[in-house]
């Protein structure tokens, strides 16, 4: 295996490979719950990704067979999970992270809002040349920060195949906010097609999954609430402009299917909560 690092220099690692394979059959969900057990949802008690903590992290990023809407495809992830593990860090310390691809192609981590060095960002071409396969990088820098943050892919489309997860940081003094519970909250999206075709799609038609265009029958309903002088000269505005109202986005739930810590929508959220209980909710964001 190739390593960034020769061998007399590597650290030691000190948390093993924690490999949970997803159960997916049905609701093929997993939530990211921070210092609590598995949450169960409805009865179903789903599998929530590996929280690690310390300074030493080992991370493997791989394929893994998932099932988010009922369609059975592949994933990229991290730790045989998507999303991957969250990561807890301690502000003030330094943390290393060994992360081997196991992909056929390359690969690479990007720690999303970290004040870190260039050299340990995790952007190929600008920061290092990426992880090739089969090769482990070390990544090491300080923590200079605290909060919530998440970590994701910078190669081709990895991210949006699942290669993505939070980052929880505590603060170096005591946590001025009181709770009886942290419930990490990763908020993502998820496509059965190849992001390759949904990509090529736009680039060819930009509102290529905008299913919602303006009709007659749209223009006879708005010109009754608000005048037809004033309709008309609304729609006008958007044909100068070359664009729908509607498109507020460019992927719509057409192709997209939204996800939080890896749970579909239909995905049962009952008996999350305990009654009087304090929590805390950390979010982390994959935007678009």
């Amino acid at each position: 295996m190739k390593t960034n690092e020769p061998k007399s220099h590597r650290p030691n690692i000190s948390i093993s490979r924690r490999q949970f394979v997803q159960g997916m059959a049905s609701a093929g969900a997993m939530a990211a719950l921070a210092g609590t057990d598995l949450a169960a949802f409805g009865g179903t008690t789903q599998q929530s990704p590996t929280v690690l903590s310390g300074t030493h992290f080992e991370l493997t990023l791989d394929t893994l067979p998932v099932n988010f809407t009922g369609r059975s495809t592949t994933a990229t992830g991290v730790n045989c999970s998507s999303p991957g593990p969250t990561l807890r860090w301690r502000e003030g310390d330094t943390v290393t992270l060994a992360v081997t691809n196991k992909l056929k192609v390359p690969s690479s981590i990007h720690w999303h809002g970290m004040r870190i060095p260039t050299a340990m960002d995790g952007v190929p071409g600008l920061s290092y040349r990426g992880i090739a396969p089969g090769e482990t990088f070390f990544y090491r820098f300080p923590v200079r920060q605290n909060g919530t943050y998440w970590y994701h892919s910078h190669t081709q489309f990895q991210e949006q195949t699942g290669l993505l997860g939070a980052i929880v940081i505590e603060p170096r003094d005591h946590d001025p906010i009181d709770f009886d519970r942290e419930y990490v909250v990763l908020l993502s999206d998820w496509a059965d097609a190849n992001p390759e075709s949904i990509f090529s799609n736009l680039k060819q038609e930009s509102d290529y999954y905008n299913y919602h265009r303006h009709t007659v029958a749209n223009f006879i309903s708005e010109a009754k609430d608000k005048g037809a002088g004033s309709t008309l000269k609304e729609r006008m505005a958007w044909g100068r402009m070359n664009m729908s109202p509607n498109d507020i986005a460019d992927v719509s739930g057409a192709a997209y299917a939204y996800l939080l810590n890896g749970n579909a929508p239909r995905a049962n959220w009952t008996g999350l909560y305990r009654p009087g209980e304090r929590v805390r909710f950390a979010s982390s964001t994959a935007p678009r």
